[in-house]
């Protein structure tokens, strides 16, 4: 079982509570959030049903997402997840993900979370390899992978969301995480 929740100078990466609805619902349904991930719009009952579903994995499971719920120390209020999923088709390798509300973007929060998370699956987790994907002109947050020194190749046509559009992936391993942080 993974060392829970993970503490970051402003953030508390944390299991999603029953009390995490209506927020979660708010800024997953934000337009600005969405438009870069794999939904539209979440019901009131994927939602109940994505919190009880998250009550059942753990962080590290094989194949299954798990969302650290990002919550403000100061206030304690839930502006955000951050996913890992460990890969059953590769070795040691991760995908994380992540979502922030938008009145609190650009401002350090998301890359906090994910800096604490990559830290936590490379040391603690067993995974030796973290991937992450985004569309081509999601440029804030590709600008937030590059700053972490994952790197990604040529982008790849696929279809999203009704049409084809550019995606990048970007990677890192440990060897270059523990250099990056000497």
């Amino acid at each position: 079982m993974s060392r829970l929740p993970l503490e970051t100078p402003r953030l508390r990466l944390r299991r999603f509570c029953q009390g995490d609805l209506n927020p979660f619902l708010t800024y997953r349904n934000h337009p600005e959030v969405a438009r870069y991930q794999s939904w539209v719009r979440w019901s009131r009952e994927q939602g109940i049903d994505f919190i009880q579903d998250q009550q059942r994995v753990e962080p590290g499971d094989f194949a299954h997402w798990f969302q650290y719920a990002m919550e403000l120390k100061e206030s304690g209020e839930l502006i955000g997840d951050c996913g890992l999923c460990v890969k059953i088709n590769r070795p040691r390798t991760a995908e994380i993900g992540f979502s922030l509300a938008p009145g609190h973007q650009r401002q350090g929060l998301a890359r906090e979370a994910v800096e604490a998370i990559i830290d936590h699956a490379l040391n603690e987790l067993g995974v030796e390899r973290i991937i992450a994907v985004a569309m081509k002109d999601n440029d804030r947050s590709a600008a937030l992978l590059l700053s972490l020194g994952m790197r990604h190749g040529p982008p790849e046509r696929v279809w999203f969301k009704g049409h084809w559009n550019a995606e990048l992936r970007f990677v890192i391993d440990d060897e270059d995480w523990r250099m990056r942080a000497r």
